[in-house]
C-alpha cells in the first residue's frame, strides 16, 4: 500500500490550517504513526513557526517526532510525492490558501483533503472552492464557538464533515507562542484531545489502523 497523501485546504486565510496540520503530526507521532509534513504556503507559516526559516536543508527531524520538508526546501516535490520513503505512515501537506501548481500537483495525488472550517461564509466559501477542484475525498473540520447555530448548520448542510471537531481555545494560543503544539504544551486539556480524536477519525478514515 502506497504511503496516503492528505493535503490540508482551504482558500480562505486564518481558518487554522497550520497549526492543524502540525497538531495532526503530533498526534500521529502519539499514535505511533511517523508523519512527513509538508510545507507548501508561499509564506512559510509552519517553517517560521518550528524555528527553521533558515534552513538548507529539504527534511528536518523536528523535537515533537515528526519530519518537515521546510517551504525552503531545493528538493523536487513530483519525485518526493511519488516515491515517499517507507518510513512515513502518511504524508501531510499545508498549503497556501491560494491555487498554485504546487497544491495542484498534491491535490492530484491526495488521498484524502481535509479543510478546518470556521463560523463564517468567507470560510465556508474558502472550503468550498477547493472541493470544486479535487477529485479526491473530502472532509471538513469544524472549529465553532457554538455549533447550534444557523450558520454552523449551513456548513454542516454543504459539506461533507469528519467526525469530531475543534474547540476555539486559549490553550491553543498558548502554545503558538511557545513554537509548540498545544498537544505537546497542555496535554490533558480538552482541545488536545479533540485534535487526538480528529486525527484518529482521519487515520481510520485512510485505513492505516
Amino acid at each position: 500500500m502506497s504511503t496516503p497523501i492528505v493535503v490540508l485546504a482551504s482558500f480562505a486565510g486564518g481558518v487554522g490550517k497550520t497549526t492543524l496540520t502540525h497538531a495532526l503530526a503530533v498526534a500521529c507521532a502519539e499514535f505511533g504513526k511517523k508523519a512527513l509534513v509538508i510545507d507548501l504556503d508561499s509564506s512559510g507559516a509552519l517553517t517560521f513557526k518550528l524555528g527553521h526559516e533558515r534552513t538548507r536543508e529539504n527534511v528536518i527531524n523536528c523535537t515533537e517526532r515528526f519530519d518537515l520538508r521546510p517551504h525552503t526546501a531545493a528538493d523536487s516535490l513530483a519525485t518526493l510525492i511519488s516515491e515517499i520513503p517507507e518510513k512515513y505512515d502518511l504524508l501531510l501537506v499545508d498549503s497556501a490558501p491560494l491555487f498554485t501548481a504546487e497544491l495542484e500537483q498534491v491535490l492530484k495525488a491526495a488521498q484524502l483533503v481535509i479543510s478546518p472550517v470556521r463560523e463564517s461564509i468567507h470560510s465556508l466559501r474558502g472550503a468550498l472552492a477547493v472541493m470544486k477542484i479535487t477529485s479526491a475525498p473530502f472532509k471538513a473540520l469544524p472549529y465553532f464557538a457554538a455549533n447550534n447555530s444557523e450558520l454552523a448548520k449551513l456548513i454542516a448542510a454543504e459539506l461533507n464533515v469528519i467526525d469530531g471537531e475543534i474547540s476555539i481555545a486559549a490553550e491553543v494560543l498558548a502554545a503558538e507562542a511557545k513554537s509548540i503544539s498545544v498537544l505537546t504544551d497542555d496535554k490533558n486539556c480538552n482541545v488536545a484531545q479533540q485534535y487526538r480524536d480528529a486525527t484518529y477519525s482521519i487515520l481510520e478514515e485512510l485505513k492505516i489502523f
